[in-house]
This record gives C-alpha cells, sequence and structure tokens, in this order.
C-alpha cells in the first residue's frame, strides 16, 4: 500500500475542492445568465455567460447557451465563432450544427448553412424529414 504525504493529501483536497467551487461558480452564473436573457437583460446575460465559460471552458452546454443567446439576439457575427467552440468541444453536438447552420443561414452562406444542416442530419438522422424543407430552400435559392 502506498503511503500518501500530508502535503500530498491536502494538495489533493484543495484541488479537488477548487473543482467543485469552479463548478458551482459556473452553476450560479449560467442561473444568473438565464434569468438575465428571460427579463431581456442580454448584455448582462452574456457576460454571465462568458464568465461561466470562463470558469469551466470545456463546457459544451454553456458554450451552447452562450451562442444561443447570440443568436437569439441576431448577433452572428458573435455566435458563428460561438457555435464552432462548441463543435470544438463536442463534434457530436447536433445543437451545435443545427446553431451554425442558422447562423449561417441568417448571414447569407448558403454552402456552409447547408454543410452544417447536413452534419446535424448525418448525427442524428431523424432531424432530416423536419429540415427539408429549408436545406430544399438552402439548394435552391
Amino acid at each position: 500500500m502506498h503511503k500518501i504525504s500530508f502535503l500530498t493529501a491536502a494538495w489533493l483536497a484543495l484541488a479537488l475542492l477548487g473543482g467543485a467551487a469552479q463548478a458551482t461558480t459556473a452553476s450560479a452564473l449560467i442561473s444568473q445568465g438565464e434569468q438575465q436573457w428571460k427579463v431581456g437583460q442580454l448584455a448582462d446575460a452574456q457576460k454571465s455567460f462568458e464568465a461561466a465559460l470562463a470558469a469551466e471552458p470545456g463546457a459544451v452546454d454553456i458554450a451552447l447557451k452562450l451562442a444561443g443567446l447570440q443568436l437569439s439576439n441576431n448577433d452572428f457575427a458573435a455566435c458563428i465563432p460561438a457555435y464552432q467552440n462548441a463543435i470544438g468541444l463536442d463534434a457530436n453536438s447536433v445543437r451545435a450544427w443545427l446553431g451554425l447552420g442558422f447562423a449561417y443561414m441568417h448571414t447569407g452562406k448558403s454552402s456552409l448553412s447547408l454543410a452544417a444542416f447536413n452534419e446535424a442530419i448525418r448525427l442524428d438522422p431523424a432531424r432530416k424529414a423536419a429540415l427539408q424543407p429549408l436545406l430544399a430552400k438552402l439548394q435552391n435559392p
């Protein structure tokens, strides 16, 4: 059996508690951002989601909340890289590919929009029927 020194045990405990504190902080910031979004404080909600993502940079759900807020606010210049970030965190996120497709569509980038929607369909074939009218419009502008 290996002995753990007091110093090693203390460091490990601090590291674990620090991770829990970050998760708690991110969780509180997400809740705050959702409340702000709900009442129309979009700039404040964005700051809250950005702070939550800074606290947990690998959290795809937080990245999607930030991108979704930006998309709903028609801030396409910001939401495209935000969705790309979410895809970088989880390339199998159907929500991220769909959001990216809508963002590209709204910026007139039909071929990129079509590619993003097709990737979402590849990941979740059940989405094809719902997206079919949109795909037809993108293919035949």
